[in-house]
């Protein structure tokens, strides 16, 4: 990676990729990290490059000559952004749980820096390495793409925009491959990989066609459903996701992620908004 002229922080690689089904926490509310805990499927850790986030950083206070100061808590650090919430203090924030391997609860705090200032440039790069992570590839493109047209010369947005750029090429050639699969071995769990393809470039419709042939093999496949009724919300039809988390429950009464997820489609129901 090219040396920066902007501080960043480096970090140790995330470890190698896990098959697991991601099993939400009973303590958790039902909009909290919907991307992350909506879609019932295997995903992969990716591995972070070195120098891929920026943070903004404070005075370290040292008790004595050669203290070395310990890294905040995740703890401390919301502690401080609900009693000082500067773009600064939230910045960190987002690198805290990104480096703990929680993209996820990072895109609302980067998101809220934003929402008050477009030009944060911080702010894009690190919502772009949030979004990767979380295999969000066009968002994650978006976001380093705004980064650059904020500050053209950011080379640590560059460098991500390649892997954010490069994840998403491999999803394509994935899908290309799996075009090439024998109609005969095209099975229910074949079409729930590929739904997870076109999920992950954000081809809603493709994915929901995918996973409406594995229904087709696989009638009462609870994680199928639920999938539908996710990338329904994703395109904002939370009226019509309403009955895909249904059926999933009633395939699978123990399905906690899929009552999770009605309880959210219902509260996006009910906006005023809407």
């Amino acid at each position: 990676m090219s040396e920066e002229s902007v501080p960043t922080e480096s970090v140790d690689p995330a470890p190698a990729p896990e098959e697991a089904v991601p099993e939400p926490s009973s303590s958790e509310t039902p909009h909290a990290s919907h991307r992350t805990r909506a879609i019932l499927v295997a995903c992969a850790v990716l591995v972070l490059p070195v120098g891929y986030l920026l943070l903004h950083r404070s005075p370290v206070n040292a008790s004595a000559p050669g203290a070395t100061a310990q890294a905040p808590s995740i703890a401390s650090l919301e502690a401080l952004v609900s009693a000082q919430p500067t773009a600064a203090n939230r910045i960190n924030l987002s690198l805290a749980y990104i480096q703990a391997g929680r993209p996820a609860p990072a895109v609302p705090v980067l998101q809220a820096v934003l929402a008050e200032d477009k030009t944060n440039a911080i702010a894009w790069n690190n919502l772009c390495v949030a979004h990767t992570m979380q295999q969000e590839y066009r968002d994650g493109i978006d976001d380093c793409n705004h980064a650059l047209a904020v500050q053209p010369d950011f080379q640590l947005a560059k460098n991500n925009l390649k892997w954010v750029t490069d994840e998403r090429d491999a999803t394509v050639k994935a899908i290309t491959v799996q075009e090439q699969t024998d109609a005969s071995k095209r099975d229910a769990a074949f079409y729930m990989a590929e739904g997870m393809n076109f999920l992950h470039l954000g081809n809603y419709d493709e994915a929901i066609h995918a996973w409406h042939r594995t229904l087709d093999m696989d009638p009462h496949n609870a994680a199928a459903a639920n999938n539908i009724g996710t990338a329904l919300m994703f395109e904002k039809q939370p009226d019509a996701a309403v009955p895909w988390f249904q059926k999933a429950i009633d395939f699978d009464p123990t399905m906690q992620l899929a009552k999770n997820n009605l309880a959210w489609a219902r509260q996006e129901e009910a906006k005023p908004s809407r």
